[in-house]
């Protein structure tokens, strides 16, 4: 499917997000600047949260619980770890059954870690928009 815009990226986010639950796993892979994390915002904002999303590039891991959103969720960032077995450090597998995990970069060492039960694929075009590849653990492919 073609984005055009981050307003229209958000907009895709938030109504993803209604169809999420505790346990999933979304990988998102794209580069730099491709929209990951306005995704990531659309997503929070679907599940009720209120505030301004920050990437998390430095801290790995933000966490957002409720009351802030309907379901706790993990945004995470790959993009700065080297191997694979960092992963373990952080522990997102221990608790991924009470929360969404929504993880940047994750063409990186996601996939070899746990499989995503969703899959989005970002490709930034010359006029300025995206075509975004969902791919869902059904098999169903949204382009």
């Amino acid at each position: 499917m073609k984005i055009a815009t981050d307003a229209d990226m958000r907009a895709f986010g938030q109504a993803l997000a209604q169809n999420l639950k505790a346990s999933d796993w979304v990988a998102i892979n794209g580069p730099l600047g491709a929209g990951k994390t306005v995704l990531c915002a659309g997503i929070l904002a679907g599940l009720g949260f209120k505030g301004e999303v920050a990437s998390p590039s430095y801290a790995i891991v933000h966490s957002y619980d409720p009351p802030d959103v309907l379901v706790a969720v993990a945004h995470v960032d790959l993009y700065r770890l080297d191997h694979a077995d960092e992963l373990d450090e952080l522990g997102l597998a221990d608790e991924r059954r009470e929360r969404i995990t929504l993880v940047e970069w994750a063409e990186r060492f996601g996939a070899a870690y746990v499989v995503p039960s969703h899959v989005i694929d970002i490709a930034p075009q010359a006029d300025g928009s995206r075509i975004l590849t969902l791919k869902m653990d059904n098999d169903d492919t949204i382009r």
